[in-house]
C-alpha cells in the first residue's frame, strides 16, 4: 500500500498551519491516540478499505546508533555495591518500586531514539513523520474506537490506571464484513529496518463470544474496567479494597470492554468483557488480550442508536462502565453494563445493608434525556433530532448536538457552576437512580453558519462594497432598511443536517475542582470549537454578563480549512508533546480533519526557540564611549550617537574617563 506523503501540502493560517495529506485510498474513519509514544510522537490511526494505518508524528527520532539489546542486558551481572543496595530496601519501598515500574512507560532495549528533538526546518516548520505502517484485516473499516484516557497532564498519578496502556496502543474496528476486529500494538514505533507484521508485535482478534450481529455494525465505544479476585462484594467493599489498604484476597485483573450496536431487529447491543492477560518474558512484563474468555451480553434498543460512548472515568467509580446511548427519534439514555442487586439468599432483617451479597445482573437503564420540541409546525409536535452525544465534565454531563445545530448539556449530577436541582441532585453518580428523566439543559448554544463568501481576501473588499452601495429611496427598499435597522444583518444562520460529531479533551490539572474540556463540534459542513466548556458555562449562568473578552468563553467557528472540494467527514483532537519550538501561548494539542481522500492537521508553526538575552550593557557599554569618539573626530557621529555623548555628560559627577581636561578641549574645539 503507498506510504502517507512525507511532506504535506503546507497552507499558512491565521494561528497557523494547515497540514494537508493527499491519500491514495478512501478514510472512512480516523482518531488520535490519546496517549503519546514514549519519544514524544503524536499517534493517528484510521480505516481503510483493506484494514488500519498507524502513524507516528513528531517526537524524538530513531538514533543511528545501535543500543544494547534486551538479551545482552539480561546477561550482565549485578555488581556487589549493586547486591548491598538491593539488600537495604524495605519492603514498602519494594513495593512501591514495583508500581513504579509498572506505571512508567519504558522503551525497548531495541529501540533507540535521539536525546533531543531535532531542529526547526525553516522551509518546513512543522512535525514530520517519523514512522507509518498498515495492518490488513481483509475488509473495509467503518468505525474506530479508542479508549477515552484523560492525558498525562490532567491524569493524576494516584488514579488506577490500566498497565496495558503503557506499552501498547488498544484499538477497535468495525468492518464491512459485520466482524468487530480488535487490534493492540506496541506503543513504540517499530525500528525502521522492521517491514513485516511478526516484527511490529500487532495483535489482531475478531470478538464473538458466541454472539455476533447479523448487519453491519454502526459503531464502537471501549474502556477498562477491573475485576477483583472475590466478584461477589458490595460497592464499597470494593472501593476499600481497591485503595491498596486490604487484608483479603490477590491482585485482581483489568478487563477490555467492548460495545457495538447495530440496527439488527428494533436495535441490538452487545456488550463485550476482554481479560488482560500478564506474562513475563525475559525479565519485562508483557500484556496480551484473552480472546479465548471473552463473557458477551445481548441488549435489544427500542430503535436503532445513533451512537454509544463509555463514561471516561475510570475504576474504581461507579460510573465507569456506564454507556450512553443516543436515539435519532430524540432522546439519550444511560444504560449500566454491569449493575448489581442484593442477593436475595442474604436479605434477612438481621444483617446490615454492608453485609448483603450482590450479584451481577445484565445490566439496566438508569435516565432518559430529552431535547426540546421542534418549532416548524405546531400541529404535528416531536422532539428535535439527535445527531451524536457524548460525556463531558469528566463523565458528571452529556453534551448533544442536534440536526438544526443547537447543542446542550444535560448536567447529570448537579456538578457544573450554577446548576439547578434535578433528579440527580446529591446523588454521588448517575448509578444512584433508576428511571429518571430530564430535559432541561443548563448550558446551550448554536453553531451558525458564517456568511458566504469568495475568498478570504476578497472578504474585507465585498464587506467594503455593501456598505458603501447606494440604494434608492423606495417603498420596498424602505421597508427592507427599517427592518435592517431594527433587527440587524443576519450574520450566518444554521443549516440542518443529519452528520455530525463530538470531540472532548481535558485541558486543565486534577489538582482542579472541576475538569475544564476543549470541545470540537462537527455540524454537516461546518465545524467549531469550544476552548473552555468551563469558561462558557460559568459565563452563560452569570446575570451580569463576563469581563472575559477572550475566546475561551464563546463558540469559535474554524472556517479556513481547505479540502480542496471533499466533505468533511470527522475532526478530532490529537495530542502533542510540549515542545518550545510550539510556543507558550498554543494549546497541548492538534487539531485532525479527515476528508475523503485527505488528512487534515491544523497545528501552530514551529519556530527555534530564542537563546537567552545576553547583557548588552556589559558588552557594548566599555566599546560605545570609544567608538562614539572615533566617529566624532571623523566627522561621522549621527545624533543618536550626540544623545548618548550628551547624557553621559550631564550625569556623569566628574571626568567622562576620557582623558585629560585638555585633550576634551581638543576634542570639542
Amino acid at each position: 500500500m503507498p506510504s502517507l506523503p512525507s511532506r504535506p501540502l503546507v497552507r499558512a493560517r491565521d494561528n497557523g498551519l494547515q497540514l494537508s495529506y493527499q491519500l491514495p485510498h478512501r478514510v472512512y474513519a480516523a482518531e488520535g491516540y490519546p496517549i503519546l509514544a514514549p519519544n514524544g510522537s503524536s499517534i493517528i490511526i484510521y480505516g481503510y478499505e483493506d484494514g488500519l494505518k498507524v502513524i507516528w508524528r513528531g517526537g524524538r527520532p530513531f538514533s543511528t546508533q545501535k543500543g544494547q539489546t534486551s538479551k545482552e542486558k539480561a546477561q550482565e551481572k549485578p555488581t556487589r555495591a549493586n547486591d548491598d543496595a538491593i539488600m537495604i530496601i524495605d519492603s514498602d519501598d519494594e513495593s512501591m518500586a514495583g508500581t513504579q515500574r509498572d506505571e512508567a512507560p519504558e522503551i525497548d532495549a531495541g529501540h533507540q531514539f535521539e536525546d533531543e528533538e531535532p531542529e526547526v526546518d525553516p522551509a518546513h516548520p512543522y512535525e514530520t513523520v517519523l514512522r507509518q505502517i498498515d495492518i490488513p484485516l481483509g475488509s473495509k473499516v467503518i468505525g474506530l474506537a479508542v479508549p477515552r484516557i484523560l492525558p498525562d497532564t490532567a491524569r493524576s498519578p494516584l488514579d488506577p490506571f490500566p498497565p496495558i496502556l503503557n506499552k501498547v496502543i488498544v484499538v477497535s474496528a468495525v468492518c464491512a464484513d459485520y466482524s468487530t476486529r480488535v487490534v493492540t500494538l506496541p506503543l513504540v514505533p517499530p525500528r525502521p529496518s522492521d517491514s513485516h507484521l511478526t516484527a511490529w508485535g500487532v495483535q489482531s482478534f475478531s470478538v464473538n463470544g458466541g454472539i455476533s450481529h447479523q448487519e453491519v455494525p454502526r459503531g464502537v465505544s471501549i474502556t477498562f474496567t477491573y475485576l477483583e479476585s472475590e466478584p461477589q462484594q458490595d460497592q464499597e467493599v470494593s472501593r476499600r479494597r481497591t485503595s491498596g489498604k486490604s487484608d483479603a484476597g490477590g491482585p485482581g485483573r483489568w478487563d477490555l470492554l467492548v460495545a457495538t450496536h447495530s440496527a439488527e431487529s428494533s436495535g441490538l447491543l452487545i456488550t463485550h468483557r476482554i481479560p488482560i492477560v500478564e506474562e513475563a518474558a525475559d525479565a519485562d512484563t508483557a500484556y496480551r488480550l484473552c480472546p479465548e474468555e471473552i463473557e458477551s451480553k445481548r441488549c435489544y434498543l427500542p430503535a436503532p442508536a445513533q451512537n454509544i460512548a463509555f463514561n471516561p472515568s475510570s475504576y474504581p467509580a461507579a460510573r465507569h462502565s456506564t454507556l450512553l446511548v443516543s436515539f435519532h427519534s430524540g432522546c439519550v439514555k444511560v444504560y449500566s453494563c454491569f449493575s448489581t442487586k442484593p442477593s436475595r439468599a442474604f436479605r434477612r432483617s438481621t444483617s446490615t445493608q454492608n453485609d448483603l451479597e450482590t450479584s451481577e445482573t445484565e445490566g439496566k437503564w438508569l435516565i432518559s434525556l430529552y431535547p426540546g420540541f421542534e418549532q416548524s409546525s405546531p400541529e404535528l409536535s416531536r422532539r428535535k433530532v439527535i445527531i451524536n452525544a457524548d460525556w463531558v465534565l469528566g463523565g458528571r454531563a452529556i453534551m448533544v448536538l442536534m440536526a438544526d445545530g443547537e447543542w446542550g448539556v444535560w448536567d447529570l449530577e448537579g456538578a457544573g457552576p450554577g446548576t439547578a436541582k434535578g433528579p440527580l441532585h446529591r446523588q454521588s453518580s448517575v448509578e444512584g437512580v433508576s428511571g429518571g428523566a430530564l430535559t432541561t439543559f443548563s448550558v446551550s448554544g448554536r453553531i451558525v453558519s458564517p456568511p458566504p463568501s469568495v475568498s478570504r481576501s476578497d472578504t474585507g473588499a465585498s464587506a467594503l462594497a455593501q456598505r458603501s452601495r447606494f440604494a434608492p429611496m423606495t417603498p420596498s427598499t424602505k421597508r427592507l432598511r427599517e427592518d435592517t435597522l431594527l433587527k440587524g444583518t443576519a450574520v450566518g444562520s444554521s443549516n440542518p443536517s443529519l452528520c455530525g460529531g463530538i470531540s472532548v479533551y481535558q485541558t486543565n490539572s486534577p489538582q482542579d475542582a472541576l475538569p475544564d474540556e476543549s470541545i470540537l463540534l462537527r455540524h454537516g459542513k461546518q465545524s467549531a470549537m469550544i476552548p473552555s466548556l468551563l469558561s462558557l458555562w460559568r459565563s452563560a449562568v452569570k446575570a451580569s454578563g463576563t469581563l472575559d473578552a477572550s475566546n475561551r468563553c464563546r463558540v469559535s467557528p474554524i472556517q479556513d480549512i481547505t479540502l480542496m472540494g471533499e466533505p468533511l467527514r470527522g475532526i478530532c483532537h490529537l495530542p502533542a508533546a510540549s515542545r518550545l519550538s510550539r510556543g507558550a501561548d498554543h494549546q497541548a494539542f492538534d487539531i485532525l480533519v479527515a476528508a475523503e481522500h485527505r488528512l487534515v492537521i491544523l497545528a501552530p508553526k514551529l519556530t527555534e526557540p530564542d537563546a537567552p538575552p545576553i547583557s548588552r550593557a556589559s558588552l557594548n557599554e566599555p566599546t560605545t564611549v570609544e567608538a562614539d569618539q572615533l566617529r566624532l573626530r571623523r566627522g561621522e557621529l549621527d545624533v543618536d550617537g550626540m544623545d548618548r555623548l550628551l547624557s553621559g555628560m550631564a550625569n556623569a559627577s566628574r571626568s567622562l574617563r576620557m582623558g585629560s581636561p585638555i585633550k576634551r578641549a581638543r576634542i570639542f574645539s
